[in-house]
C-alpha cells in the first residue's frame, strides 16, 4: 500500500500489561511501514515511557472519571482533527467509549480491539457506542467474537479475529542471559525451571500451578517454579507455598520488564488461566513460543489455538492441578522431549503468530474500512 495513515492508538488503562504491549508494538510496525502514528495515553504510564524510546510520538490523556465523559469526548474530538487522524483504534474500556463518541463527532473511522473475554455492554452508553459509533471490532480470539454476537448482538460483519503476534526476533534463547538470571535466583543450570508469566489475579490461576507443582517436587527434586508478575494475590500465593511446603522451590519475580531474558532462564513454560476471568489469547505463551520452550495451558478462551497436542505442548483440563502435573512431568523427565517439542513451538509462531502477520491483517482492515486499495 502505498497510502499512508494518520492514525491515533489510545489506551487508558494504569497497568502495563497484553492490552498495553499490544499497543506498543502495533505502533511500532505501523510506523516502520510509514504510517503516522500518535498515542493517547496517560501521562506517567509506562506505555508512553516505551514509546518516547521507540520515538513514536504520545499526548498526554488523563482519562477523567465517568462524569466528566462529555467533556472529554469533545477534547478527543479537537485531537482527532487537530492531527488530521483518519482511523482511532481504542484499546480499553473507557477510551473506547470516548473514542467512539469523539470519532463520531470528527467524521473519523472508530477501530476497537477486544483483548479479554467480557461482554462489552454494561449501560446505555455502552449500547449506543456498540450500535451506532464503532465501525469494527477486532478481536484476539473466536471465542469473544462469538460472545460478541451472542450477548452484545453485534453482527458478526463488524467483526474480524485477528490473532496476536510477536516479533520472532525480539524473543530469542540467549545463554548468557539464562545464566544471569539463574545466577540472580540462585538456580543451578541443571535445575529444570517451569516458568509463568502474569499478574497475580485469579483469572491467572497461578494457583492451580503451585498445587499441581506440590505433586512433582516429590517425584523431581530438581524442579522449580518462576512466577512473574505482581497483583493483588501475592501474598496469598505466597501463604499457599508455605502452605504446600514447596516455599523454597518458588521464586516470585515480581513486575519485570526485561521478559526475554526470564524466558530464557526457562526451561518448561506453563499457563494455567481459568475461565471466567477474561483470558482470550495472551502475549506470555507466544513469548513462551518464540523463546523454544515446550507448553503446557489450560484449555481457556483461544489459547489451545497455540499448540499442536503432543507436538509443541499440551492442553489441560483449568483447575485440574493432578493433570497439570503429570505433563509438567512428562517433560521435566525427557530433556531430548523438551528440546525437540520447544523447537516445534517456535515454528507454529512462524506459521501463525507473527506481528507480521498480526498487522498485515489490521492494515489490511484499515484501509477497507477508508475505502481505500
Amino acid at each position: 500500500m502505498s497510502q499512508k495513515l494518520n492514525i491515533f492508538l489510545s489506551n487508558s488503562t494504569d497497568i502495563y500489561g497484553g492490552g498495553e504491549f499490544y499497543v506498543l508494538e502495533l505502533a511500532k510496525e505501523l510506523q516502520r511501514r510509514q504510517h503516522n502514528i500518535l498515542v493517547g495515553v496517560k501521562p506517567d504510564h509506562l506505555l508512553r515511557e516505551k514509546c518516547d524510546q521507540a520515538n513514536i510520538r504520545t499526548i498526554p490523556l488523563d482519562f477523567p472519571h465517568q462524569g466528566e465523559l462529555l467533556k472529554f469526548i469533545f477534547k478527543l474530538r479537537h485531537v482527532l482533527k487537530e492531527h488530521k487522524i483518519n482511523i482511532i483504534h481504542t484499546n480499553s474500556n473507557y477510551d473506547r467509549t470516548a473514542g467512539a463518541f469523539a470519532a463520531r463527532l470528527a467524521n473519523v473511522v472508530h477501530v476497537t480491539s477486544v483483548h479479554s473475554f467480557h461482554s462489552l455492554r454494561h449501560n446505555v452508553t455502552h449500547w449506543v457506542r456498540n450500535a451506532y459509533a464503532t465501525n469494527h471490532y477486532i478481536v484476539d480470539g473466536f471465542c469473544v467474537r462469538d460472545l460478541l454476537v451472542r450477548e452484545d448482538h453485534i453482527s458478526t460483519s463488524k467483526i474480524s479475529v485477528v490473532h496476536l503476534g510477536v516479533d520472532p526476533q525480539s524473543m530469542k534463547r540467549d545463554t548468557v542471559a539464562r545464566m544471569k538470571i539463574r545466577k540472580e535466583f540462585g538456580i543451578a543450570d541443571d535445575v529444570v525451571v517451569i516458568g509463568n508469566v502474569g499478574r497475580l489475579v485469579p483469572m491467572k490461576g497461578q494457583e492451580y500451578l503451585l498445587r499441581a507443582f506440590a505433586l512433582i517436587i516429590r517425584q523431581y527434586p530438581k524442579a522449580r517454579v518462576i512466577l512473574v508478575g505482581d497483583g493483588e494475590l501475592q501474598d496469598l500465593l505466597l501463604e499457599l507455598a508455605q502452605e504446600l511446603t514447596i516455599q523454597d522451590y518458588v521464586t516470585f519475580a515480581g513486575f519485570r520488564d526485561d521478559l526475554d531474558n526470564l524466558y530464557s532462564a526457562f526451561d518448561i513454560y506453563a499457563h494455567t488461566s481459568v475461565e471466567g476471568g477474561g483470558e482470550t489469547f495472551p502475549f506470555a505463551v507466544l513469548q513462551a513460543l518464540a523463546q523454544e520452550l515446550p507448553v503446557v495451558v489450560t484449555r481457556v478462551g483461544d489459547v489451545s489455538q497455540m499448540v499442536d497436542e503432543g507436538v509443541n505442548g499440551f492442553v489441560v483440563l483449568e483447575k485440574n492441578p493432578n493433570e497439570i502435573a503429570e505433563k509438567l512431568i512428562l517433560l521435566l523427565i525427557d530433556q531430548s522431549r523438551r528440546e525437540s517439542m520447544g523447537v516445534k513451538s517456535r515454528q507454529r509462531l512462524m506459521d501463525f503468530f507473527t506481528l507480521e502477520q498480526m498487522v498485515n491483517s489490521i492494515e489490511h482492515l484499515y484501509f477497507s474500512l477508508l475505502n481505500l486499495k
